[in-house]
C-alpha cells in the first residue's frame, strides 16, 4: 500500500508563519527593552531640553574641565598646553578688516583694542538680538544692523583682536548655576603693558583704578568682591552707545555674577568657524552646531574659577557633568543592543519564512 506523506497547504504554512518563532520573541523582546531604556536615558535630560538656558546648562556640564582658584593667571607665552590656541590661518575677511583699520600702524594694543571697540559700536543703534550664525555674518550684521548678544560681540571682537596679532581669551559669568543667564566678554594681552586687560564690548566699558589703567578680569573680580572705593567703570568709546544709561544697574549686574565665573580655555575662533560639522549642523541649529564641535574636537572646554563662595554651584554642575557621562554610556549600549535586537529579529524572521517553522 503506497503512503502519501500529507503536505500542508498554503493556508497552513502561513497560519504558521505568522506565530513567532522563539527567536523572534527573545529578539523582539530586546528591541523593545532597548528601546526603554533609550527612552528613559533621554527623559532623564528632560528638565534642561525646554531652553535655551537649560541648554547652557548642559554645554557647560559637559565642557566642565576644572574648577578651583589657581591657573588662570598664565601669560600667552607660558600658554596652558590644552588651552586650544588658535594656530589655524586668519579669515581674509578679518585679515581685511584689520588693514582697513590699519591697526599695525597703531602704537600700544590698547590703541588696537579702542580702534576695534569704535569699530564694532559704530552702529549707533543696538537691537539686542542674538545672531547665531558664523564669524563673517555675524560681523555683517553687527555692523549692518546693530543686532547681536554679548557672545556675538565677543567673538567678532576675537577674530579681529587675533587678525591684528594680539593674544584674547573670553570670561563669562552666570546668575543661574552656569546657565544661559549671563555674559561673556574679551580679555586682551597688552604686549606693552605684559598684562591681561577685560574689555567689556557689548556694554562699551573696561574697568579701571586711578592711574586709569585698564584691569584684568582677576584684578576686576577681586576689586568688586572687596566692593573697592576706587574702582571706575569708564567708556570705551566715548559718544557711542552706552550698555547702561544708569551705572548702579550696570555695578549690581557686575556684582550678581560674581560667584559664577569661568574662562573659555581656547581662543580657536577661526579653526572653529571652518569645522566640517560646525559648517554642515550650523545650517540646521545651534544648538546641534555646538553637538558637531564637541564631536569633533574643536569646542573649548571651561574652567570655573571655584572658591568657597560658588561651591554649591560647582557641586551642582559636577553632578550634572557626571549624569551625562551616565546618559551617554546607558545611551551607546543601549544603541548598540537595539542595533543587534534588530539586525537578529530580521535575520530570525527571514530564517522562519524560509523553514515555515514555529
Amino acid at each position: 500500500m503506497l503512503v502519501v506523506a500529507a503536505t500542508p497547504s498554503t493556508t497552513q504554512l502561513a497560519e504558521r508563519r505568522c506565530v513567532p518563532t522563539r527567536a523572534q520573541v527573545r529578539w523582539r523582546l530586546l528591541v523593545w527593552i532597548a528601546l526603554g531604556v533609550l527612552v528613559l536615558a533621554m527623559s532623564s535630560l528632560a528638565p534642561y531640553l525646554g531652553s535655551s538656558a537649560e541648554l547652557v546648562r548642559l554645554r557647560n556640564a559637559s565642557l566642565l574641565a576644572s574648577a578651583g582658584i589657581s591657573g588662570f593667571d598664565w601669560r600667552p607665552d607660558t600658554m596652558p598646553a590644552d588651552f586650544f590656541r588658535e594656530d589655524g590661518p586668519t579669515d581674509e575677511v578679518f585679515a581685511e578688516a584689520t588693514r582697513q583699520l590699519d591697526l599695525a600702524a597703531l602704537p600700544t594694543d590698547w590703541d588696537r583694542v579702542l580702534a576695534i571697540s569704535a569699530h564694532l559700536l559704530s552702529n549707533p543703534r543696538l537691537v539686542g538680538t542674538p545672531i547665531q550664525s558664523d564669524l563673517r555674518e555675524t560681523y555683517q550684521r553687527i555692523l549692518r544692523d546693530g543686532t547681536g548678544y554679548c557672545g556675538d560681540f565677543t567673538r567678532v571682537f576675537m577674530a579681529l583682536g587675533l587678525a591684528s596679532g594680539m593674544q584674547v581669551r573670553a570670561w563669562s559669568f552666570s546668575f543661574d548655576g552656569f546657565g544661559g543667564h549671563g555674559h561673556i566678554w574679551p580679555e586682551v594681552w597688552n604686549r606693552q603693558l605684559g598684562q591681561w586687560q577685560l574689555v567689556d564690548i557689548f556694554n562699551n566699558s573696561y574697568f579701571a583704578v586711578e592711574d586709569g589703567a585698564p584691569l584684568s578680569a582677576l584684578a576686576v573680580r577681586e576689586a568688586l568682591k572687596r566692593s573697592s572705593a576706587t574702582l571706575r567703570l569708564l567708556p570705551l568709546v566715548s559718544g557711542a552707545r552706552p550698555g547702561y544709561e544708569i551705572e548702579a544697574k550696570a555695578w549690581d549686574y557686575y556684582r550678581r555674577g560674581l560667584p559664577e565665573w569661568y574662562l573659555s580655555w581656547g581662543n580657536n575662533v577661526f579653526s572653529y568657524d571652518r569645522a566640517l560639522l560646525v559648517r554642515t549642523l550650523g545650517l540646521l541649529s545651534r544648538s546641534l552646531e555646538q553637538l558637531g564641535a564637541m564631536a569633533q574636537g574643536v569646542y573649548p572646554p571651561i574652567h570655573v574659577l571655584g572658591d568657597a563662595d560658588n561651591a554649591p554651584q560647582v557641586a551642582s554642575l559636577v553632578r550634572l557633568r557626571r549624569h551625562l557621562l551616565v546618559v551617554a554610556v546607558v545611551f551607546a549600549v543601549a544603541l548598540l543592543t537595539l542595533t543587534a535586537g534588530l539586525v537578529g529579529w530580521l535575520l530570525s524572521t527571514k530564517r522562519g519564512l524560509r523553514t515555515g517553522a514555529p
